[in-house]
């Protein structure tokens, strides 16, 4: 944390690391994929609370004619963990192939975000 123009930089951050996998989605279908997030404050300790609102997933890199997604759940694990489940919008399935999910973290004024992978097959 530092001090840049009065106005204290870093405080606001928060970590956030996310690991993805397809469990019981797949080609074809459109059950969900399950995004685990870990979410810390600046300081390390787990930030507890948080809701569906406060995630936005969005889908960077889709399989070939494959669609975004949508959350369709969130649920707090141990501390500071998260499972989010996302399927493909609207009536869409799952096409066989990579998607990159952007992982967005807000609660108040802390943010943060980091990238997530899976291959869906």
């Amino acid at each position: 944390m530092s001090i840049f123009g009065g106005k204290v930089v870093g405080a606001n951050r928060l970590n956030v690391t996310a690991i993805a996998e397809d469990a019981i989605a797949a080609p074809g279908n459109g059950m969900p994929t399950y995004i685990v997030v870990s979410v810390t404050d600046v300081n390390g300790a787990p930030v507890t609370g948080l809701k569906a609102s406060n995630f936005e997933i969005a889908a960077m890199v889709v399989a070939p004619c494959g669609a975004s997604v949508r959350i369709q759940h969130v649920a707090g694990g141990p501390a500071g963990l998260y499972n989010v489940s996302v399927v493909p919008i609207s009536s869409e399935t799952w096409k066989r192939g990579v998607y990159v999910y952007g992982v967005t973290v807000r609660n108040n004024e802390q943010r943060g975000q980091t990238l997530a992978s899976v291959m869906v097959d």
